[in-house]
């Protein structure tokens, strides 16, 4: 199981920002700028939290939100100001992967269920402001930790992932930009309560306070602000280019690479730096960092369509096809276009019902069952790849397409698993398990390249003929990738997978 490293970007208006205590924010520069040096850089994924939208009730995050997400091909997950459904549609429609809630829960806890049964628990991640009290507990702070919501931090985690939570961004209050390390108790209670992956965040300075979160949390993420943000700055400095990047004069008054910030050391480190240093101290992490460039170099013509039925993110998906291959893909739920079209790609991020009954209601089932029976290309990605299959038991029994005959089932029989979190989230390897992928889509990278997946539910097909990958996670070793004929299927996110992903989907458009 791989350690993910995930730089945090703190957002007020349209600017980077950083704190101390989550105040006295001082504006660093563009978030976009940032972010794509992180992604450049190995980040495994980015979290993008708006930290006054709750106090002012709006969210200013969708814009900025589309334009990182143009160039980076890496999760986001992003938070401020989200207060239903259709705040959460609507930034994954931005370029969202994940959203992050806090504020709005403790008047309408039944956002998480009602988030889980349209998106997935995968993509609702509970964001935790937690302040240590004067007896040992810990409260959880709201509103940018400006009101205490009088709820204990374990209760309200474990009703959380009983309502349906998939992740918990684990914010320290008191720690949080002061470099002076996380709070490894709060981090290990946490832990142990829920079985749901976690992410440490608040008050890493040094790659020594990485690997001390890693530890404390065995799997998940830790994630970091400042020394990330001060390296970037510390670059920007030394090409001269650090006064267009906000109010960062106190960049001036060191020369080295360690920043004195307020009462504390913030030593500057980058997320390379972080997964070297995880790895050797015992942890794994994905290592790989995309190319400079993404070169377009292809001479693909035919029409790529990729199905739009109210669920998923679509935008992540048409600018990789975009900028990978030059093809302009159609979006669109037009069953006569579908029907007619040379490739199609059924993507997805939801619940399996949802997305069934989204595809009933624009009369796509029987185009996509016809284009089946013909053979004809059709890629499904995550939840679109389950689709493909005869049956889900998410939230009830369902039909599915039935493209490839076989079933969909909780990846340990929806009993917990003390070895792992549910749901799967990260990076993990796809093995040809003795399969050849020659021929297939696949055909481009090695048996063991890094995938990014987020999902609690796997494919069970009928057939070993029709499995194309596997993949092992804990105990467990689950279908990653099935195909038939020209009907192919991937767990994972070929979009959000790096240089192995894209040549994935590249394969399938050319």
């Amino acid at each position: 199981m791989n350690i993910r490293v995930i730089p945090r970007l703190d957002i007020k208006g349209p600017n980077l920002v950083k704190g101390v205590h989550l105040e006295g924010l001082r504006v660093l520069g563009k978030p976009e700028d940032f972010a794509h040096k992180y992604y450049m850089n190995g980040a495994d994924e980015l979290i993008y939290m708006d930290l006054v939208a709750s106090l002012y009730g709006r969210s200013n995050l969708r814009e900025i939100v589309s334009r990182t997400a143009s160039n980076i091909f890496i999760p986001l997950t992003v938070g401020g100001g989200i207060r239903s459904v259709d705040d959460i549609r609507e930034l994954l429609r931005a370029g969202a992967d994940k959203v992050a809630i806090n504020t709005a829960l403790f008047e309408k806890p039944e956002l998480i269920t009602e988030g889980a049964k349209t998106f997935g628990s995968q993509c609702i991640v509970i964001s935790i402001e937690a302040k240590r009290m004067p007896d040992g507990s810990y409260t959880c702070l709201h509103t940018n930790a400006r009101e205490n919501s009088g709820r204990e931090v374990v209760e309200w985690v474990k009703e959380a992932v009983d309502r349906g939570a998939g992740e918990i961004l684990l914010t320290s209050e008191d720690n949080e930009g002061t470099g002076q390390g996380y709070d490894l108790e709060l981090l290990e209670m946490v832990n142990a309560a829920v079985n749901v992956p976690v992410i440490a965040s608040g008050g890493a300075g040094s790659l020594d306070h990485l690997v001390e979160g890693a530890k404390a949390i065995g799997t998940g993420a830790v994630s970091a602000a400042s020394m990330f943000h001060y390296n970037r700055l510390e670059e920007l400095k030394d090409t001269g280019r650090f006064a267009s990047e906000g109010n960062t004069s106190f960049i001036e008054q060191s020369r080295t690479k360690t920043i004195a910030y307020l009462e504390g050391k913030i030593t500057c480190h980058s997320v390379a730096d972080a997964k070297e240093a995880l790895v050797a101290a015992g942890s794994k992490c994905r290592m790989d960092r995309p190319a400079e460039v993404l070169q377009c170099n292809s001479t693909a013509s035919q029409e790529v369509v990729v199905v739009d039925y109210g669920i998923g993110n679509l935008f992540n998906l048409c600018r990789a096809i975009r900028c990978l291959t030059g093809v302009e893909p159609v979006v669109t739920a037009d069953k006569d276009v579908i029907a007619k079209a040379e490739k199609v790609i059924l993507p997805g991020v939801g619940a399996f019902g949802d997305g069934m009954h989204n595809l009933r209601e624009r009369g796509l089932v029987e185009v996509l069952r016809e284009r089946g029976k013909e053979n004809r290309p059709t890629l499904g990605i995550c939840l679109g790849m389950q689709l493909l299959l005869s049956k889900s038991h998410e939230f009830g029994d369902h039909e599915g397409l039935g493209l490839i005959p076989g079933s969909v089932d909780h990846m340990f029989n929806g009993e917990p698993n003390e070895e792992v979190p549910v749901p799967h989230i990260g990076w993990a390897a796809l093995n040809t398990g003795g399969r050849s992928w020659e021929g297939t889509e696949f055909k481009s990278i090695s048996d063991g390249a890094s995938a990014y997946f987020v999902h609690t539910y796997v494919a069970n097909p009928e057939d070993q003929a029709h499995v194309l990958s596997v993949t092992s996670y804990g105990p467990t070793q689950f279908v990653s990738a099935v195909k038939k004929g020209n009907i192919c299927g991937c767990q994972f996110h070929p979009e959000l997978s790096g240089p192995d992903g894209l040549s994935i989907l590249k394969a399938f458009i050319e």
